[in-house]
């Protein structure tokens, strides 16, 4: 089949060509050809090549350029061949369109059908709960159904029967700084790239890094695809594995475990357990897909396939690898209405990554977009929309009413910080609270050692245009505007500060602070440098004067380093409650900080509301301290790091300095059990040792001394 570089703009409806037949048939017989397609997707196929004409004859086609009322449409054509594409998603499963085959010689004609297939899993429904979200294999979530065209309805529904919507949209950032102090972004608001054409300008796109030379329209279509499997479907391929004449489902036999190293993938993709330990998936010796939740969806997406056309930023090279999932817990008003999602971001590049942040933008729309109001809830990790007037809306289908809704963005946690070997506590001496990450960090005051992850550290309100609202309270245009941003910085280069609209010109009476909006929740001043404010602490949309209005949220994590081949990871919540019984539209902000606290509580603790695991269906096979070796101790010169672990993964190894600086960093394949390492021009002193595998990090301490 060949494959057309270069689309015109051009159409033509009737088309004569002069062609060799295969055969000496003096009949003209059009056959029936049907086409596969991915929506977004080019395809050029020859409409000839199952037809019947005489040789020499001039054929004529007429018609064969559009389906399906132009849900299908002919983007090039020449001699037979014709170059079809869905440009939009959402459309149905199947086009069908037609063209007559008229032989100019003999006034002969046939007419076939042109049948259509549309495959497109490039979005999914999560809808085990009482919400209905859509995901899309870009990365950009919520809008329906994948093209962020906003005339096509919610896509992200609680309660779900209801149809109303409290989110618009929601994406992910990534930016951070090269060796050369060069900034990379990749970044997505809708996908716009500043104009109205929605969908049409992305930094991400689906799939796994790869050789750039591999990449095709092939490759686009085969992994604008979305995995989506409930608990219940693995727990039967479990049970029935070893049946005889037993055939898994699509997404458990087509789970892709195992990326196309010729290719330049990578070997390991998406998550599974290895029954036998020889790190390749397959289902016929009873692997399986390693989920969260009852239902669960999987995606991969890339900055590297194409230019980025939202922010113009440079790549980074990075992919994600996402898990959206829930909880079918009816009974419990938290994960009844919570939808789960996790990212694990890799650096595919050789570049080392400084200053690097990631971060949640949210385009909140509590049913009516233009009545809305944002805080920030600090210890909570969360940023937070609700509603600003009593009832929502006048009585449009899409709103809510009285009784409005508040709907969270919770970041429950971001990338592992350096380890120490200690665990980094949540109190001092005396059990006051530290004014540090751990006030919305993860795994502070456990008594287990180099687990803490980074929480919630800035978050900043945008605002739709139009509002009178100040020019550097807008979304922003170009990369250095986004990185800024995920900094608490607006697009004039000033500094988040504390009070009115941020911004010293704007009421802002000080200091610099990390945190919009924050209310009274910041309570140990961790956004102001552990500093009491320069004026009133109840810092919200209210007090500075701000109508409800159209808003967006940015929440981020960092500053981290993102060194080659290295894995960070984020989790968030997006938690919904709602007060039926005070007229005050603050109670249901009240009701919803209660439910982020039973959210945020089973994720830190791993359990679920009247047990079982929040993480994961099975637990990840332990690393047991006793199973490593780091010999010989002091070292002088060389030191072997041995092992004697059941591993279903690679490792990822890191020595440390005493002053935290990452001096070796590198990845153990699976299967190996030891490596030699040179310590020669290391200085003496204590080095740590940090091994990761899986959710499991152990450290051990290295004496260097000569």
């Amino acid at each position: 089949m060949k494959k057309s570089l270069l689309l015109s703009p051009f159409f033509v409806l009737i088309l004569m060509v002069t062609v060799e037949s295969p055969g000496q048939c003096q009949n003209v017989i059009a056959v029936n050809d049907t086409i596969d397609l991915t929506p977004g997707y080019p395809k050029t196929v020859n409409i000839l090549a199952n037809d019947t004409f005489p040789a020499g004859d001039s054929i004529r086609i007429n018609g064969g350029t559009t389906a399906g009322g132009g849900n299908v449409i002919a983007t090039w054509h020449y001699g037979g061949y014709f170059t079809y594409i869905a440009p939009n998603r959402g459309v149905g499963n199947l086009a069908i369109g037609s063209y007559k085959l008229i032989d100019e010689t003999t006034s002969e004609y046939s007419s076939a059908e042109l049948i259509f297939r549309i495959r497109d899993r490039s979005f999914a429904l999560l809808d085990v709960n009482d919400v209905s979200a859509k995901f899309n294999v870009h990365g950009n979530h919520f809008c329906s159904p994948g093209d962020l065209d906003p005339t096509h309805g919610p896509g992200f529904i609680v309660p779900k029967q209801t149809g109303k919507s409290p989110l618009f949209s929601t994406a992910v950032w990534i930016g951070g700084m090269d060796e050369n102090d060069f900034l990379h972004v990749a970044a997505e608001r809708y996908r716009a790239g500043g104009t109205l054409e929605y969908g049409k300008f992305p930094d991400f796109y689906a799939g796994p890094v790869m050789d750039s030379v591999n990449y095709s329209v092939d490759m686009d279509t085969t992994w604008s695809y979305i995995w989506k499997l409930t608990k219940a479907d693995i727990e039967y391929h479990k049970q029935h594995w070893t049946d005889q004449g037993y055939v898994p489902i699509h997404d458990i036999l087509a789970w892709p475990g195992n990326g196309d190293i010729s290719l330049g993938q990578a070997q390991q993709l998406a998550p599974f357990f290895d029954m036998n330990n020889d790190g390749i998936y397959n289902p016929d010796d009873g692997d399986y897909p390693s989920i969260r939740g009852d239902q669960a969806l999987f995606f991969i997406f890339n900055d590297d396939r194409g230019p980025h056309l939202e922010t113009s930023g440079r790549k980074l090279k990075v992919e994600f690898h996402g898990m959206a999932y829930a909880f079918d817990i009816p009974d419990d008003s938290a994960f009844s209405k919570s939808v789960f999602l996790n990212y694990k971001i890799y650096n595919r590049s050789a570049t080392t990554y400084h200053d690097t942040y990631l971060s949640v933008f949210t385009d909140l729309d509590i049913g009516l977009y233009s009545d809305d109001l944002l805080i920030s809830d600090v210890g909570r990790g969360s940023y937070i929309g609700y509603n600003g007037k009593k009832s929502d809306g006048n009585g449009q289908n899409i709103t809510y009413g009285n009784h409005p809704p508040a709907q969270s963005v919770t970041l429950l946690a971001g990338p592992l910080m350096l380890p120490t070997g200690e665990d980094r506590p949540r109190f001092d001496n005396s059990g006051h609270p530290l004014c540090d990450e751990s006030v919305n960090g993860y795994g502070f005051g456990d008594g287990i050692a180099n687990n803490e992850r980074l929480g919630l550290n800035t978050t900043v309100t945008l605002f739709n245009t139009g509002y009178q609202i100040p020019s550097f309270m807008i979304d922003p245009d170009f990369y250095y505007q986004y990185f800024n941003i995920m900094n608490a910085v607006w697009k004039d280069s000033t500094h988040l500060t504390y009070g009115g609209k941020g911004h010293p010109d704007y009421g802002g009476y000080g200091p610099e602070c990390h945190f919009i909006f924050p209310g009274e929740s910041d309570t140990l001043n961790w956004g102001c440098g552990c500093q009491a404010p320069n004026g009133p602490v109840n810092w919200t949309e209210t007090t500075a004067n701000i109508p409800p209005n159209d808003i967006r949220g940015v929440g981020s994590v960092g500053s981290f380093n993102f060194l080659p081949g290295e894995m960070k990871e984020l989790d968030i919540a997006f938690v919904w409650a709602r007060d039926y019984t005070s007229p005050d539209t603050l109670a249901s902000l009240s009701k919803l900080r209660t439910l982020i606290d039973v959210v945020r509580n089973a994720f830190f603790t791993n359990k679920l509301p009247g047990g079982g695991s929040f993480l994961g269906m099975y637990e990840p096979q332990s690393l047991a301290v006793e199973d490593i070796s780091v010999y010989p101790i002091p070292a002088s010169s060389t030191v072997t790091i041995g092992f004697r672990i059941n591993r279903n993964e690679s490792s990822e190894i890191q020595i440390i300095s005493s002053l935290g600086r990452v001096i070796k960093s590198f990845t153990l394949p699976q299967g190996r059990e030891s490596f030699l390492v040179d310590v020669s021009g290391y200085t003496s002193g204590l080095y740590l040792v940090t091994i990761r595998s899986g959710e499991t990090v152990i450290t051990k301490k290295l004496p260097v001394f000569r």
